[in-house]
């Protein structure tokens, strides 16, 4: 038959731009240093894809700033929907060719025409409107279709990624064969007979027909409102809307799930060939992780063996874990696996998303046989119904296998309300089912084998409770028992019968020799029916012996009445003496705590559950943890509990819990105080609370709080974790607070050899070591812990006992004002470093200070005498004082500001003075001035010599005191010639009148020469008249001048 392709050029330009206009999803990839980023990144933009380090992704324009600001280069792809010119069809004939792609008109006229074809055994429901007003079309196949029957129900659905087409026409196919082959083909007849087959093509029908009804060419990953629809569900992990906005065709698909009761499920995908089992949301695996691998491997070998060589062989052969993959949150998969107990995965089933429609034949063939086969597995395990036992009518119960299921899993599965009936598929192997229901006795039926692709049936007919209470022990409001306690507390009961109870009352006793009841009588509120609770209405009172071991289980009885006649007794155990981390020592030192990571954990006063004290994580930033881990014997199974709170990143920086390294659950977000519990075994357990943060971003207080720890019965060997203990000096009270962890009880200390006696020194039962130390040296002796249950730890510890501490130093030197002073004082005895200090601070404003290294240092401002009192001491307070006096002497200052005159060739002589200083002064010539001059400075001052030239002298005079201190001062004199030979009247010149002074001076008592020698004309060394003869010669007659005696013109004296 000729087929109507509706492939136009002219209508593909149209719809290229609609698609243009339409669509900002963007198509790319990008590379990754680990995967440790995958996970965030995934709550960021849409991973599509991991190939080793290469990620593919899509992402609006939203989601593609925020990436962007991580710093990742990335290259735009070409996106999916538009690789081909996809042949289209409407007409219905072309479509069962199976070779083209329906139009959405023809999609929709396809799923009537099934109800319409085969009435009895299909209908068609729309379950819901997508954004742009497209239904959401569901097929339901069963051989009495619309009649609730003992068989499970099961649901394919494909393409809520609306670019990854090869599902949305297999399935088409796969109603179709279900419906044509029904009563020819075995498999199919019983499937259709035994099963409730629903059948969603299209999940996504927005995305598909983004380019417009009549082709999906341009299809989206996307809705119309641009969200991911495989990322917008209720997640376990990460919450209620883990993708933002719930989008109508979510809460479409939410409702339905709600009003069945699903058994099995895929939904399928492109992009990939791998079949992708739980979880997606968390590492843990799930507790029917090996039925997954089975499954998921039968499912993928099959498809191998009808396919060529290679395809569906990504990953680990064509299966994987899926959060080994890459993790998501939001996924319909483990939504309908943890909120709606179904066994549902992920079938990736072409690597080509929009697959050419010529293909998809030869992909039908492919999986035909493994699609039909996984609808099968609904067949195979334990299934049964679950009827009252006395209406037969049905009960909606839980089935749980016990040892297996577990609540963090979900993996427990219900029966369907209307019939009853349940359908546990299960890995071989025997187990034990229990039955429970609101208003019916729990009833369990033990060793029930299963055999691989066999059903074994187990029909069950509970009994229902009686119309009257059935009361219980719940709790106390007592807090901690410990031994030697006082109770005081309301004992709450809970009501699991299906009477409501009236007018209760409770006699508490007990028959256990440590404990002595001293109220025992309380009424209590109604208490409603079938889970509910009350407390006592009053508080009832017992005693503990104080000899009370710890970890001891005390049994209590409480005889109730209610209205009706109803009476029974209620037997309880307490713990006494539980083991609880409340971090009110201040610190972590009841425990032997390990902390670990990159900051430890501290003990605070704020955000605390109780108390004064909460645990807190330490200070972190990305990529890092804190941690802190507890290591212990548990001696019976029971559990650990502890209250947390947590101020992070959501879905992103956790406060995560692991017994023995494996996590056992994760908090982020702003969480409140809330507590949680973990079944422990008995034996050897590592208990580990850390805080961590990915490698971006902080909200919140970015940390976590921890307290009230309650650990199962456990036993810990005291340790003594006070490392050494300090040195100490002579005289000074002593005090110090040896600590251990662990042990059970109270902890009890002692001197293990007695070795303090005589030192002053002593060990109390408490730890407190103390006294006032007799000696010096070094003490030595062995500290013994002993716990409850008479554990002990010891320890041999050394330190010194030091000698008092005395300053050396009685006097300091005096000093000159202006001079630096530095003078080190000094000290012995002691313990450790010794820190001086100006007691009276007497030093302020005279320019020095003492340091506290003990050096008195600066400069003096002030003359006069300076008193302060040093005190030195030491590291644990013990010191000495000493009382200092030192004068501060004025500055120096020299005297003179001239010298007197002097003459060339005579002696002179003159004494320098200064003022101010201090000791002794030494004098010098600064610049040495007066080399050549004829004349010296000594040391101490004194001015003298023989000037030899004639003319103005002048030097720099320098003064320096024992201090140091320096001044100088430039001085000048004048030099005058010296006398003229025969010059005896000083006038400067030889004449007639020099032999007059001389003759006066001879002979009549005339004044003597000055000086004298200039008188002596013919160098004789004397003066008489031959002088004055001898001038007189050389005056008038032309003689020798005077003192050239040997006539050569130069004087020779």
């Amino acid at each position: 038959m000729k087929k109507l392709y509706i492939i136009i050029p002219v209508i593909i330009l149209f719809l290229l731009g609609a698609i243009q206009a339409k669509s900002t999803e963007v198509y790319f990839k990008f590379q990754i240093d680990s995967k440790e980023m995958l996970e965030k990144l995934s709550r960021m933009i849409s991973i599509d894809n991991v190939e080793g380090l290469t990620v593919y992704a899509y992402a609006n324009q939203e989601e593609l700033a925020e990436f962007e600001q991580y710093g990742y280069g990335y290259e735009i792809l070409p996106h999916p929907g538009t690789l081909i010119e996809p042949e289209m069809s409407s007409d219905k004939a072309d479509i069962l060719e199976w070779d083209v792609y329906p139009t959405y008109s023809g999609y929709v006229s396809m799923m009537n025409q099934f109800a319409l074809d085969y009435p009895s055994l299909c209908q068609v429901h729309n379950v819901g409107t997508t954004v742009e007003g497209r239904a959401l079309l569901f097929l339901e196949i069963s051989d009495n279709v619309g009649v609730e029957e003992d068989e499970p129900e099961v649901m394919y659905s494909a393409t809520i990624h609306g670019d990854e087409t090869a599902g949305y026409v297999l399935m088409l196919r796969l109603a179709d064969s279900l419906l044509t082959a029904y009563g020819t083909d075995s498999l199919i007849t019983r499937l259709v007979d035994s099963c409730e087959i629903w059948i969603n093509p299209l999940a996504n029908p927005d995305g598909t027909y983004a380019g417009g009804d009549n082709s999906v060419y341009g299809a989206t990953r996307y809705n119309a409102n641009s969200y991911d629809l495989n990322r917008n569900f209720p997640d376990p992990e990460d919450g209620p809307y883990p993708g933002g906005t719930r989008q109508v065709e979510t809460q479409a698909m939410m409702d339905f799930a709600e009003a069945h009761s699903f058994v099995i499920g895929a939904n399928f995908h492109g992009g990939a060939e791998v079949v992708n089992y739980p979880w997606d949301t968390w590492a843990a695996l799930h507790a029917d992780n090996q039925w997954y691998v089975d499954i998921s491997r039968q499912f993928a070998d099959s498809a191998q063996y009808y396919s060529p060589s290679g395809y569906l062989t990504d990953l680990n052969n064509g299966i994987t874990n899926g959060y080994a993959w890459y993790s998501i949150s939001g996924g319909r998969q483990d939504y309908m696996n943890y909120f709606h107990d179904s066994r549902e995965v992920t079938m990736e089933i072409s690597s080509t998303k929009l697959l050419p429609a010529s293909q998809l034949p030869a992909w039908w063939g492919y999986l035909r046989v493994s699609l039909l086969d996984w609808l099968e597995q609904a067949l195979y395990g334990i299934r049964g119904v679950v009827t009252d036992a006395n209406t037969g009518l049905p009960v909606h119960a839980m089935v749980r296998v016990i040892g297996h299921d577990s609540d963090t899993d979900s993996s427990m599965v219900y029966t369907d309300p209307e019939v009853g009936d349940y359908h546990r598929m299960i890995e071989a192997g025997t187990y034990d089912l229990e039955f429970s229901a609101p208003g019916y006795y729990i009833d369990t039926i033990y060793s029930i084998t299963v055999v691989n692709l066999q059903t074994n049936r187990v029909d069950v007919a509970m009994t229902p409770l009686p119309n009257i209470p059935l009361l219980d022990y719940v709790s106390h409001s007592g807090g901690t028992l410990d031994p030697g306690d006082n109770v005081v507390a309301n004992i709450t009961l809970i009501n699991y019968g299906a009477g409501i109870a009236y007018n209760t009352s409770g006699v508490l006793s007990s028959d256990d020799p440590y404990i002595t009841i001293t109220q025992s009588i309380s009424s209590y509120p109604t208490i409603a029916a079938l889970g509910g609770t009350a407390q006592s209405n009053s508080q009832y009172q017992f005693d503990i012996d104080s000899s009370c071991p710890i970890n001891y289980l005390a049994p209590f009885r409480m005889d109730v009445t209610a209205d009706g006649g109803y009476t029974d007794s209620i037997f309880f155990d307490l713990m006494i003496g539980q083991q609880i981390e409340d971090f009110e020592s201040g610190g972590f030192t009841q425990y032997p705590w390990v902390m670990g990571g990159s900051a430890s954990w501290q003990a605070v006063t704020t955000n605390v559950y109780e108390g004064v004290y909460s645990a807190k994580s330490g200070t972190i930033t990305h990529n890092q943890n804190s941690s802190m881990e507890l290591s212990a014997e548990v001696l019976s199974g029971g559990e650990i509990s502890f209250y947390y709170r947590v101020s992070s990143e959501s879905g992103w920086d956790y406060l995560r819990f692991y017994i023995d390294d494996v996590e056992q659950q994760k908090w982020s977000g702003e969480d409140p105080w809330a507590q949680v519990s973990f079944s422990v075994d008995p034996g050897m357990h590592t208990f580990k609370w850390a805080y961590t943060k990915d490698g971006s971003q902080s909200t919140g207080s970015d940390c976590a709080w921890v307290d009230m720890i309650v650990f199962p019965p456990m036993s810990i060997v005291p340790e003594i974790v006070t490392l050494s203990l300090p040195d100490w000096t002579f005289g000074l009270l002593y005090s110090e607070q040896l600590e251990a962890t662990g042990g059970t009880g109270a902890l009890t200390w002692s001197d293990k050899y007695d070795d303090l006696e005589g030192t002053g020194l002593s060990l109390a039962s408490g730890g407190l070591l103390s006294g006032l130390p007799f000696v010096t040296g070094t003490i030595t002796f062995t500290a013994m812990v002993t716990d409850a249950a008479s554990e002990t730890d010891e320890k041999q510890f050394s330190f010194e006992i030091n000698p008092v501490v005395q300053i050396q130093e009685d006097t300091l030197p005096d000093w000159t004002q202006g001079r630096t002073y530095s003078q080190q004082l000094s000290a012995t005895g002691g313990t450790g470093s010794l820190v001086w200090s100006d007691v009276n601070s007497d030093l302020d404003g005279t320019g020095l200070t003492l340091s506290a290294t003990g050096i008195i240092s600066g400069v003096p401002s002030a003359a006069g005498i300076i008193h302060f009192t040093a005190r030195a001491a030491d590291a644990v307070g013990a010191d000495d004082t000493q009382d200092f006096e030192f004068t501060v002497n004025p500055s120096l200052t020299i005297v003179q500001d001239t010298l007197p005159d002097g003459k060339v060739g005579e002696a002179y002589s003159y004494q320098l003075t200064c003022t101010g200083g201090t000791g002794d002064k030494l004098w010098s010539d600064k610049y040495s001035s007066l080399e050549g001059s004829g004349l010296t400075l000594s040391e101490d001052g004194l001015l003298s010599g023989v000037p030899l030239n004639e003319g103005p002298e002048g030097f720099w005079a320098e003064v320096q005191d024992e201090t140091g201190s320096k001044t100088s001062k430039l001085l000048g004199m004048q030099i005058n010639p010296g006398y003229i030979c025969g010059d005896a009247n000083s006038d400067q010149s030889v004449n007639v009148s020099d032999a007059v002074t001389i003759i006066n001076y001879v002979f009549v008592g005339g004044s003597q020469p000055d000086p004298l020698a200039s008188a002596d004309a013919n160098c004789d060394t004397t003066v008489n008249v031959s002088d004055a003869v001898w001038i007189i010669n050389y005056v008038f007659v032309g003689g020798s001048a005077p003192c050239d005696t040997d006539g050569n013109g130069e004087p020779d004296c």
